[in-house]
């Protein structure tokens, strides 16, 4: 019997029904498989759910450091994890079975770890198999079983020796911290890890960087002419006496000096890879990076696009591109566009800089959806078009600048105009056209000037990043996988460390990252984090052990816990410090008119929450809150009676309200509440 291991429920039917032959549903217990009768020969599929296996310590302890761990049933290590054992005893009875192991799971470190614990742990096989595809077509899957190769155990061994040293690393640096806590008023939970330190790192440097920032004046003169605002040669003028002078200069009419053209070629941009993926529908769609990494799978899954957890952004020769187009054009929303690119046989796809050994870059099958999600149908349309748009032409751009001379003032404005669309046809409301059009400008033209105007300015301080704009960061920077960068931000929003849109780091978070940089600085090292994926990447190259890795990286380890250990107690007071200051923080509420104390949150067991004045018992000022619910200061105040407002967040309703319960802003409530 040959036993087929596929990640997901999902997946293990659409590859028994892709095998063919005689089909048959069975079910054990709670969990379906599927028996299949072809050529003789007996097949079993059968679904993993994700990580049937972790890592856990064999006696389990509170202390630190801390190595000796075991690969262990996941339902056994974690009460969350108790769906997966219906699953891991269907794949043990079957195991006992069967005579060739085939691993179906994603090909990727992951994936093939997760089969390969099967593989070890829940059979007895000596034969192991491996089907490697990149979508979930019936074509794509039977192909990858007709043509299936020998297991790759490199790629195993690099991911359990990732998930070895995440382990290692997670486990005992975030206990390291937690065992600091011991004497702190209020209990946290923290964590840092191999790659959430450096990201920590990256954040608060430019936090610091913000916070450091003195802005500086300085002013800027514009003019008005034929309905465009034209800016002086000079940007900014840092002195507003210069600036002054310059703009009694300027005339109220002018001579056009210099009209340039230029007729540039606009390329479209390759098909995604997971993280410009990401950075797109953050920037068009406002997902965040893991939202987009969630529709995708799922897209995947339904069998719309190629495998979403690729670093690609080219198209191997291999794939059949008239078919996927040929199945396209056979959904009106795209029919037009796709007949296009067919009449005008532009078969050859724009290819990227970036590949990946294992996937090539998300592009749709061509299958059409049956019915889709709304945020699922924008991916979905994105990703298609960015597919379609990377057939046709270059577009072409005419940029043109022009400058104005002004009683010897210079005054420029540049614009550009769409002069051949080319692939923006195809990308449609996706593309941005970036500069206006200008009107018709001819050199020795004499033109009015209306609106001559001084605007003072600041300069601004760096930006700050964004959910994406952090995971395209790591990327570049080489630190994490392209499927772990996403949790990793999602981890230090949990953690308290980062909040916003704009990631900005709390005030928590940059005294975390200033103790690991005073005790522990190689926690926040890079170039560290960095060698240790290069070494994981040596793995599945076969060109390094894998036990060496670990133990290398076991031995850094244990120096840093060694000298975290004789520094516990004064990083323990620095932390406590940190959290009453944030706690004090956190609850402010404003002043307290009565007697110029501080109002802020208490909380009391039960989740009962009131305003209370600092001065207490002298002033008894207070305030009623709701209970149970997530209260959080703001910066204004009630536009009806002037007191504070907050944010009240309770069963999944959010709202501003004034504190004060007798304030006429809530006369609407008390009139709803009555009626009902």
């Amino acid at each position: 019997m040959e036993l087929v291991v596929a990640e997901k429920p999902r997946v293990a039917q659409k590859i028994a029904m892709a095998i063919g032959g005689v089909v048959n549903r069975r079910t054990y217990g709670s969990v379906s498989y599927y028996e299949i009768e072809r050529d003789g020969k007996k097949i079993v599929v059968a679904p993993a759910v994700g990580h049937v296996y972790t890592l856990a310590e064999k006696k389990k302890t509170r202390s630190y450091p801390v190595f000796d761990v075991e690969w262990v049933p996941s339902y056994k290590a974690s009460a969350g994890a108790a769906y997966t054992k219906p699953y891991l005893a269907l794949l043990e009875e079957l195991g006992k079975k069967a005579d060739v192991f085939v691993s179906a799971c994603d090909y990727d470190i992951e994936g093939t770890l997760i089969s390969y614990n099967v593989f070890r742990f829940a059979t007895k096989i000596k034969d192991g198999r491996r089907m490697k595809f990149s979508a979930l077509t019936n074509k794509d899957l039977l192909d990858a079983y007709e043509g299936m190769g020998v297991f790759d155990y490199n790629n195993a061994y690099a991911g359990e020796a990732r998930h070895i040293l995440d382990w290692y690393y997670g486990i005992n640096l975030s206990r390291a911290l937690m065992s600091s806590l011991r004497t702190a008023t209020r209990v946290k939970i923290m964590s840092i890890g191999r790659v959430q330190g450096p990201a920590l790192d990256i954040l608060a440097t430019l936090e610091k960087e913000i916070k450091a920032f003195v802005p500086v004046p300085y002013w800027v003169l514009t003019a008005i002419i034929k309905d465009v605002k034209f800016t002086h040669k000079r940007e900014r003028f840092f002195d507003e006496k210069e600036a002054d002078v310059c703009l009694a200069r300027t005339a109220n009419e002018g001579t056009v000096t210099r009209v340039e053209k230029e007729i540039v070629k606009v390329w479209a941009s390759p098909c995604f890879d997971l993280t410009s993926l990401q950075v797109e529908a953050h920037k068009l769609f406002g997902f965040n990076p893991t939202k987009t990494l969630q529709l995708a799978q799922s897209l995947y899954e339904d069998s719309l696009i190629t495998y979403p957890r690729t670093s690609s952004q080219k198209i191997p020769p291999t794939i059949n591109l008239q078919s996927i187009l040929t199945r396209l054009s056979e959904n009106k929303e795209y029919e037009s566009i796709v007949n296009k690119i067919m009449e005008n046989r532009w078969f050859k796809i724009f290819q990227g800089k970036k590949d990946d050994p294992a996937h090539p870059a998300i592009h749709p099958t061509g299958l059409e959806p049956k019915k889709l999600e709304k945020d699922e149908g924008r991916l979905y349309d994105l990703i298609v078009r960015r597919f379609l748009a990377a057939f046709a032409p270059p577009a072409e751009k005419e940029n043109t600048q022009v400058e104005v001379d002004a009683g010897g003032e210079i005054y420029v404005a540049s614009g550009s105009r769409l002069k051949e669309p080319g692939w923006t046809e195809f990308y449609g409301k996706y593309f941005r056209n970036k500069g206006e059009e200008l009107p018709e400008f001819e050199e020795g033209e004499v033109i009015a000037l209306k609106k001559k105007t001084k605007t003072k300015k600041e300069t601004q301080p760096p930006k700050r990043y964004t959910q994406a704009s952090i995971v395209a960061e790591l990327e570049k920077r080489r630190l994490g996988t392209k499927a772990t960068r996403s949790v990793i931000v999602d981890t230090l929003f949990k953690r308290g460390y980062v909040t916003g849109k704009q990631l900005e780091v709390t005030d928590f978070g940059l005294k975390v990252r200033d103790i690991l940089k005073k005790y522990a600085p190689e926690i926040l090292d890079e170039e560290l984090t960095r060698r240790m994926e290069d070494d994981m990447e040596k793995i599945q190259e076969g060109k390094i052990d894998k036990e060496a890795v670990i133990a290398e990286g076991k031995e850094i380890l244990i120096q840093i816990l060694d000298k975290w250990k004789m520094n516990e107690e004064k990083i323990g007071k620095e932390i406590a410090e940190s959290l009453k200051l944030t706690e004090k923080k956190e609850n402010f509420i404003g002043k307290c008119a009565k007697c110029g104390g501080d109002l802020r949150i208490i909380r009391m067991k039960g989740g009962k929450q009131f305003i209370g004045c600092s001065n207490y018992p002298n002033c008894t000022n207070a305030f009623p809150l709701p209970t149970g619910a997530f209260v959080k200061a703001t910066d204004k105040l009630c536009p009806v009676c002037g007191k504070p407002m907050v944010i009240v967040i309770k069963d999944k309703r959010k709202f501003e309200m004034c504190i004060d319960p007798q304030c006429s802003s809530k006369d609407r409530w008390k009139r709803e509440k009555k009626e009902d």
